[in-house]
């Protein structure tokens, strides 16, 4: 087993394609497919299922997959521990909506410079449709995004995990006691939500579309301490993941009988090199990720 093996597996798996972790990883796809067959061969497994469109990891290509990363991960992690090439700090420019931010990445961020202290991270808080788009223009390298089951487009996502928008009342509300809701139960409610240029923000205007509902917006903002104390006050309502409610917060989350499901991932541009620093960064937040949540 080669260290370049595992390397074309994990990015054949991420992109769902042999051919595009040819273009990323600039070798041919012959090269990569002979990779994976060998390294097939030599586990005795069958790690892929290929289709003309498309090839994705079998139940022991995902249990290979997590194992894979996380060499990779380390013996990343131990050629930036022992190579400061010319002892200049490399940097990333990372796009991170508010409540990704808040309840993920103070602690990551802290562990990826213990990690990695060769690699600068340059963050941007922004909502995830505003950080596509400015992943797609070249301005930021990647993002971490909310999103839904289709692919962005010009952009490479891979999905770190998966949540859903619950809706956020005090213990005092009149929906407190109730296990599930549906959109016809909160019509009226004074509503805080978030500004636009996020993905919940449409999620929620389509569903409103759908039960026919005008929302009672009472306040717009990008802070979550500041809706989290509106909804403790019992002032307005909102919508959030349940991943940035503390116990100490006092906040009663009611997840709908039809769920507002949300997808968290990381995006770049299919037109762009992914350098060693990014694909570190990368794998450092999928698995700390995967982590937080299994915590909650």
């Amino acid at each position: 087993m080669k260290i370049t093996q595992l390397r074309y597996f994990s990015a054949a798996c991420k992109l769902n394609s042999i051919t595009k972790a040819a273009e990323m990883l600039f070798v041919s796809q012959p090269a990569i497919t002979a990779s994976i067959k060998s390294l097939e061969e030599e586990m005795g497994v069958s790690l892929l299922y290929r289709s003309k469109r498309a090839v994705m990891p079998t139940e022991e290509g995902e249990r290979f997959l997590q194992r894979c990363d996380a060499i990779l991960e380390d013996i990343d992690g131990l050629t930036y521990e022992f190579q400061n090439i010319s002892k200049v700090h490399k940097s990333i420019t990372v796009g991170i909506p508010p409540m990704i931010g808040y309840f993920l990445f103070p602690k990551v961020f802290s562990q990826f410079k213990k990690r990695y202290p060769g690699i600068n991270i340059i963050v941007k808080e922004a909502g995830s449709e505003t950080a596509k788009g400015l992943v797609k223009n070249g301005e930021l390298e990647l993002a971490v995004i909310t999103m839904g089951s289709t692919q962005p487009p010009a952009l490479n996502a891979e999905i770190l995990g998966h949540t859903q928008l619950m809706y956020c009342v005090s213990k005092e509300h009149r929906l407190a006691k109730k296990e599930t809701i549906d959109f016809s139960d909160i019509v009226g409610d004074p509503l805080i939500l978030f500004t636009s240029g996020y993905y919940h923000e449409l999620l929620l205007k389509n569903r409103f579309m759908q039960a026919n509902i005008t929302p009672n917006i009472l306040f717009h903002s990008n802070q979550v301490m500041t809706i989290k104390g509106f909804i403790r006050d019992n002032t307005a309502n909102g919508f959030l993941l349940p991943q940035v409610i503390e116990p100490e917060d006092h906040i009663v989350m009611l997840p709908f009988k039809d769920p507002l499901s949300i997808n968290v991932a990381v995006v770049w541009r299919k037109d762009a090199f992914i350098t060693k620093e990014a694909d570190c960064f990368i794998r450092f937040v999928s698995s700390r990720f995967k982590q937080a949540s299994s915590d909650k």
